[in-house]
C-alpha cells in the first residue's frame, strides 16, 4: 500500500480523473508530490521495455513493482496529471476558501452600510471642512466643497492660538 490507499486507488485516479472521490486535500497533495520525475519515468520506461517481450513477461513485471512504483507507472499514461491534481485540489478546496471571503466581503459591506449612516461622522466631516474653509480662506473667498482623506493627516498639524494646543481635540463631538 502507497499514501495508505488501496492498489486499486490510483487505477481509480486514472480512470476518473474528473472526481476525487472521499481524499483529502492532504492525500491529493501527497498523490501529486509522488508523480513520477522525469528520471522515474524513464527510468521505468526502460525497464518495462526490457521486460515486454511478451504480454506475460510485461505483467509479471508490472506485478513485480511495489505499490508506490505501480501508481507512478499507472500515473505515467495520464496526460496533465499535475495539472489535474491541482484542479482535484482547487475544486476541494474552494468551498472553505469562498466561505472564508464571504465573511470578510460581509463584514466589509457592514462596515460601509455603518459609515454610510453613520450621522455623527456626517457632522465631524463638516466640521473638518468648515474649520479647513476657515483656515485657507478667512472665512470669506471661494469655499472648498470637499476634501481629500490626505487632508485629515494635516489636521493634527494645525495648532490652537496656544501653541501647545492641537486644534483636533475641538473637533470631538
Amino acid at each position: 500500500m502507497c499514501f495508505g490507499m488501496s492498489d486499486h486507488m490510483s487505477d481509480f485516479l486514472v480512470c476518473n480523473f474528473r472526481d476525487s472521490g472521499k481524499l483529502d486535500d492532504t492525500q491529493l497533495m501527497a498523490l501529486r508530490e509522488f508523480l513520477p520525475t522525469k528520471d522515474e519515468r524513464l527510468a521505468i520506461d526502460q525497464y518495462i521495455k526490457q521486460a515486454s517481450a511478451t504480454q506475460e513477461s510485461l505483467n509479471a513485471a508490472i506485478n513485480d513493482f511495489c505499490a508506490c512504483e505501480k501508481y507512478m507507472y499507472a500515473m505515467m499514461k495520464v496526460d496533465l496529471a499535475d495539472e489535474k491534481f491541482e484542479c482535484m485540489l482547487f475544486k476541494y478546496q474552494f468551498d472553505h476558501k469562498l466561505d472564508e471571503n464571504m465573511d470578510a466581503v460581509t463584514t466589509l459591506i457592514s462596515a460601509c452600510e455603518e459609515v454610510q449612516k453613520s450621522t455623527r461622522l456626517r457632522k465631524l466631516m463638516a466640521m473638518i471642512l468648515m474649520l479647513g474653509n476657515q483656515i485657507n480662506t478667512g472665512g470669506s473667498g471661494s469655499m472648498a466643497h470637499g476634501f481629500t482623506l490626505d487632508a485629515l493627516l494635516k489636521l493634527d498639524e494645525v495648532r490652537h492660538l496656544r501653541k501647545y494646543c492641537p486644534s483636533l481635540p475641538f473637533l470631538n463631538l
